[in-house]
């Protein structure tokens, strides 16, 4: 059994105005005051004076309100403070220092300024130096990731999750436009197959095992041998795609074209290498995806397992929920991320792992 070395398996106070002039840019509206009086201004008659002053006072107020409404309603949508546009776009043209100090103290400040710190981010992406544009990039797949995280950690914390679906946001983590009906699609056709090929057994094993000639002969689902923990031999679409994975992905395609098909199967979640049991009415079959769906035995494992120095766990030969699955395979993306160097993306999955259990958030490993 391979055994990899991984779990398979991111303007001043307002002033006293008569006139409310609309600013030439986007800044703020101001109130600016009407210019000294002129000597023939100051013959007006109190008449006059006084009819000034009413003008002033009806003409002043709404204009107050106005940016006062306009102001107060520019900050409801978010508690804290923006930073200014000139002040982002400071930040964002620093991101060409070489400093390390100063670059993890600007990408934390863009990463707290969120969506207001997009356009800046922008423009250096288009019109920075080589350095400042990659840095700029990274910033801005950070500030997309950010809710896409959120949405997983709520998901996984939920009382009862679904595989499929879980798999599916993880897949948002790298691609944010992922749209999961293509991939929807290609299981239903996988799963069409196999029920036309189980339909013809009444035995509930030998129909399990139309999993194993599809998926693994048929089409050839494989374990990818060459460069293991690339992101695309972890997330399900792309392994949907190129039909080579990791062993926990593997089993997830089997699983979810299984549970089409009408056909029950669990997952075992053994150290490094996640296995399969087919389930039939009194007896199971383990296979293993990885290697096109060849059978292994429960006394074959555990001798293996002791040789590897794992002393035996029940837990690893009983079928594992979908919520630990999911778990592990945010720790086989983190620990894509951090073999790759992708620092943004595996900041964001420690922090998720945080979230979901702590004590795993520092080990990040487990195909």
């Amino acid at each position: 059994m391979t055994h990899p070395a991984t779990d398979e398996d991111s303007s001043g106070p307002l002033r006293p105005a008569h006139v409310f002039v609309k600013p030439p840019s986007d800044e703020p509206a101001m109130l600016r005051p009407d210019p000294e009086p002129s000597a023939c201004q100051h013959s007006v008659s109190q008449h006059s004076v006084s009819q000034h002053s009413v003008t002033q006072h009806s003409v002043t107020q709404p204009c107050v309100s106005a940016v006062s409404d306009r102001r107060t309603s520019s900050s409801r949508p978010s508690a804290r403070i923006r930073p200014g546009r000139a002040r982002l776009e400071s930040l964002a043209a620093l991101l060409e220092d070489d400093s390390p100090a100063v670059l993890a103290t600007v990408q934390s400040h863009l990463r707290s300024a969120g969506r207001a710190a997009r356009p800046a981010l922008q423009r250096i992406s288009r019109h920075g130096s080589a350095e400042g544009r990659v840095r700029a990039r990274a910033a801005l797949a950070d500030l997309w990731r950010a809710p896409v995280e959120r949405r997983v950690v709520g998901f996984l914390t939920r009382d009862r999750i679904d595989l499929e679906r879980g798999l599916f946001h993880l897949c948002r983590l790298t691609n944010p436009a992922f749209d999961p009906r293509p991939c929807q699609r290609q299981l239903d056709e996988l799963a069409r197959d196999v029920a036309r090929k189980a339909r013809t057994r009444t035995d509930p094993l030998q129909r399990a095992l139309a999993l194993v000639e599809v998926l693994g002969i048929e089409h050839g689902f494989q374990g990818a041998q060459d460069e293991f923990h690339r992101a695309d031999r972890v997330q399900i679409d792309r392994v949907l795609q190129h039909k080579r994975g990791i062993p926990l992905t593997l089993c997830a395609i089997y699983a979810c074209v299984a549970a089409r098909a009408g056909l029950r199967v669990g997952f075992l979640p053994l150290p490094g290498h996640v296995l399969l049991r087919l389930h039939g009415e009194t007896v199971s079959l383990i296979v293993d995806p990885f290697h096109r769906g060849e059978t292994r035995s429960e006394t074959d494992l555990k001798r293996q397992l002791r040789a590897r120095g794992h002393d035996f766990q029940p837990v690893w030969f009983r079928d594992a929920d979908a919520r630990s699955i999911l778990r592990r395979q945010v720790a086989n993306l983190a620990r894509s991320a951090e073999l790759y160097g992708r620092r943004g993306e595996l900041r964001g999955l420690r922090a998720i792992l945080a979230a979901i259990e702590p004590h795993r958030a520092t080990s990040a490993t487990a195909p």
